[in-house]
């Protein structure tokens, strides 16, 4: 029988653990040039946002999506037949993968890939930002429209956004 501050410890754990885990994915195109992609966690916000920039309407293509998940690691994954755009994201480690680079969740969770199509791919890990869930705009535009010097970063890396 579970005493009263059982149920506060048991409450405690499953909440702590429902922050926790990875749940879902997104993907939305800001730009002809600009593809975002997101995964999110267990109460919907994203855990990570990755821009990833190329030349105009590189995005439009055939893409399979591949995502699993165990909880605390998400693997999200967009391919086409010369291009995979890959995103690893581990709760429990506190360490995300964008296209095969290793970062820190506490410092970084927003990134931008510049040169997407060609061999001068670049990761940038753009700060940690307040990531918002998907409501009336993608995630992606809502992070965008809300912090103007991270818009502003992104196009001075870039080129354009």
């Amino acid at each position: 029988m579970l005493t009263r501050i059982g149920y506060v410890l048991v409450a405690l754990v499953l909440a702590a653990s429902a922050r926790a885990g990875v749940k879902g994915y997104g993907a939305f195109p800001v730009t002809p040039n600009t593809l975002s992609v997101w995964t999110n966690g267990e109460n919907g916000d994203p855990v990570i946002m990755v821009y990833y920039h190329g030349p105009p309407n590189w995005s439009d293509r055939h893409w399979d999506f591949d995502f699993h998940f165990d909880h605390e690691v998400g693997v999200h994954e967009y391919k086409s037949p010369n291009l995979t755009l890959s995103v690893v994201v581990d709760l429990h480690a506190g360490r995300a993968e964008v296209q095969h680079k290793s970062f820190s969740l506490a410092q970084n969770n927003t990134f931008l890939v510049v040169h997407t199509t060609d061999a001068q791919q670049r990761v940038i890990p753009l700060g940690h930002h307040k990531l918002r869930k998907t409501g009336q705009n993608p995630a992606a535009a809502m992070l965008l429209d809300s912090d103007k010097s991270l818009k502003k970063r992104i196009q001075n890396e870039a080129g354009s956004i």
